[in-house]
């Protein structure tokens, strides 16, 4: 398992609820730290004659008191879209923020997807993100919010991980997978589905800091060694070539790493590796979709 030449990005948090079928939301765990909120690529807005242009993405805090939220001017202020193109956002103990999308109401509005970035360097360890080619800082995570089925599609997956100083800790539905504190690795990992089709269809691998590289492994048997104390520092995933109806899956995962790199996302079996030595993975995201 090689390292990938690939782009750095942040995944998708654990999704909320759909508020209705003009709008969905996500609640996002925020650590201690200062944090700018923004549109990712070019939205189309549509103007109307009363009120924001759709869509829309509102952000609050979760709990009251939680977060400070500002806009560009510096203004208090909880409203993407339109001439509003930035917030910044200052968690002082850690809470959650609640991102809402509204959109226009038409039969195949797009998905808006909200990038947010870490400003701070937060403790000694700090979020030290690799730099894209053009030297610009890559999205601390990235929030997907679709109009219709802000699921996406995706398979609902039922997986292990045994954490270091935690043992195993159980992540059933989705989102990220890990990241429960600096230092706290993942030594080894176990996919499963309530889905039958898909736990007979996907496998994946991964690479110790011992330097084993585990073989492909079908849903429900463990990748890694959870009983030794070492991290894992890759891993992949993809569907069997030889599994029945072939094609039937697409898998796209992001790999969190100690120092700060966060890879992907990636596809299909490609390795998900810092491009920094022995760096440990300290959490994953892992969506499955039908094709």
């Amino acid at each position: 398992m090689r390292a990938p030449r690939g782009s750095t990005a942040a995944a998708s948090p654990h999704p909320v609820a759909a508020v209705d079928p003009g709008s969905a939301a996500r609640l996002v765990a925020l650590e201690p730290g200062f944090y700018a909120f923004t549109l990712a690529g070019a939205q189309r807005w549509r103007d109307p004659a009363i009120g924001l242009p759709l869509p829309a993405i509102h952000v609050c805090a979760a709990a009251e008191g939680g977060l400070e939220i500002t806009d560009e001017a510096g203004r208090a202020g909880s409203w993407l879209g339109g001439g509003s193109t930035m917030l910044f956002v200052k968690s002082r103990r850690g809470g959650e923020a609640l991102v809402t999308a509204f959109f226009a109401r038409e039969p195949e509005a797009p998905a808006v997807e909200v990038e947010i970035r870490r400003l701070d360097t937060g403790d000694d360890r700090a979020i030290r993100a690799v730099p894209a080619a053009d030297g610009s800082l890559p999205p601390w995570m990235t929030v997907r919010l679709g109009a219709a089925d802000d699921g996406g599609g995706t398979v609902r997956l039922d997986v292990v991980a045994h954490i270091r100083g935690r043992g195993d800790v159980r992540f059933a539905g989705g989102g990220v997978i890990g990241r429960l504190g600096p230092g706290l690795w993942i030594e080894a990992f176990t996919i499963g589905s309530p889905d039958p089709a898909l736990a007979a269809a996907i496998e994946y691998k991964g690479l110790s800091a011992s330097g084993a590289e585990t073989p492909w492994l079908a849903c429900g048997e463990t990748c890694g060694e959870s009983d030794g104390g070492v991290p894992l520092l890759g891993f992949a995933v993809r569907q069997k070539a030889a599994a029945a109806g072939a094609g039937r899956f697409d898998c796209e995962y992001t790999g969190y790493f100690q120092s700060g790199a966060v890879i992907g996302p990636l596809r299909n079996g490609a390795p998900c590796l810092s491009p920094r030595d022995n760096d440990p993975l300290e959490g994953m995201t892992l969506n499955i979709t039908p094709r």
